[in-house]
């Protein structure tokens, strides 16, 4: 006869809910700086002349500090990713709650992450990249 093992039904573990939600912070504080940068780039991005024109390479500039500005989000993204291995390296495996909480906090972090990518391509079409 198969052994069953029970499903773990605890709730999420307290360190890993407090740790999601630093970095889903992180990541929200991370955007509204990411908008900013981006909106100076689309502005200074509309208004650049031909490349290599003054007006064009203010314009990369402010889109190099728009992709600078995606720092916090992707490292956010990239340490949510690292607690579900890390979690699957050391406990072999994960609790489902926890699992949920993680892919929650995944799915937000990378709405915004792609948001932000789409953004710097439009940038960067714009300025004939």
């Amino acid at each position: 006869m198969p052994v069953t093992r029970p499903m773990n039904q605890r709730p999420v573990a307290a360190a890993l809910a407090s740790r999601l939600a630093a970095l889903v912070g992180q990541a929200h504080s991370g955007d509204a700086a990411f908008d900013a940068a981006a909106s100076q780039a689309e502005r200074l991005a509309a208004a650049a002349g031909a490349p290599q024109s003054d007006s064009w390479m203010e314009a990369e500039e402010a889109l190099s500090a728009t992709i600078a500005a995606r720092k916090a989000t992707a490292m956010a993204l990239s340490d949510i990713d690292e607690l579900g291995g890390d979690a699957l390296q050391t406990n072999a495996g994960i609790a489902p709650k926890d699992l949920a909480a993680i892919r929650s906090a995944a799915a937000e972090v990378g709405a915004l992450d792609q948001r932000q990518a789409a953004r710097i391509d439009a940038i960067q079409r714009r300025l004939g990249r």
